[in-house]
Parts: structure tokens; sequence; C-alpha cells
């Protein structure tokens, strides 16, 4: 006699803590290396002139604990939700990547960022997993 094990939970929200923070240090990381190789972080337009340190922190970690929380939430009720959100959330970062090409003031600006945008969307892909699916999955074949 086996107990079930299902959980109601599609993916560890400890994901989403990880991947933000790991997204956030790259994205730091790519920025310190561009300002030492002369990137000048200036834009022509858009939101802000000047991108800075703390501009990598508020548009990087907060949005991704904001919105997985918000994806753990609603993936509780409908775990197809999670997928959707993946592919969502790639599509809009993607977006946002190639826009960076028309405001940056400089080749380095505009490679970094798009890298920092990579990483995020890396990122968001990995912290929304629905890796529960795959353990129901094997805990009904066995109650089989």
């Amino acid at each position: 006699m086996q107990a079930e094990a299902r959980f109601k939970m599609p993916f560890n929200f400890a994901q989403v803590v990880i991947a933000a923070f790991g997204a956030m240090s790259l994205s730091v990381l790519a920025y310190f290396i561009a300002r030492v190789i002369g990137a000048s972080m200036e834009y022509s337009g858009g939101l802000f002139q000047n991108l800075d340190f703390i501009h990598i922190v508020r548009f990087t970690a907060p949005p991704i604990l904001v919105l997985g929380f918000l994806t753990f939430l609603i993936g509780r009720a409908k775990p197809g939700f999670c997928r959707l959100a993946q592919v969502i959330g790639v599509a809009v970062v993607l977006a946002s990547a190639v826009v960076q090409w028309f405001f940056a003031e400089d080749w380095g600006t505009a490679l970094t960022v798009t890298l920092m945008h990579l990483v995020v969307a890396a990122s968001w892909y990995i912290a929304v997993n629905y890796s529960n699916r795959k353990f129901n999955e094997i805990a009904e074949l066995e109650n089989i």
C-alpha cells in the first residue's frame, strides 16, 4: 500500500527566487564588464537616458519575482497556464531585446543589454517550469 503523492503546486517557488537573483547577478556582471570595455550604457530614447546599476537590479529581480509569484498562484488552479506563461514571458523579453538596438547609443550597449535580456529570458523559462508534472506522472504510473 502506497501513499498517493500528488502536488497541487505547479512548481517550487524557490526556483523563481533562485532564477531571479541568478539573472540579476549575471546581468550586473555583464553591466560591469561592458562598462570596463567601454560601453556607454546611454540611450537616445525610451524610459531612461542612462542605464545604471540600480536600473539593472530594478528591472531584473522584481519583475521575475512578482510575475513568477502570480504564475505560481494561477498555475495552482490551472497547471496549463505555466506553459503559456513560459512562452509569453520569453516572447516579451526577446521582443524588448530587439528594441535595444534602435535606442542604444553604441554597439557595446546594445549587445550587452541584449545579452542581459537573453539571460532573463532563459531564467524566466527555467523558473516557471512545470516541474512537478513529471513527478505526478511517475506517481500515477507506480499506482497502476
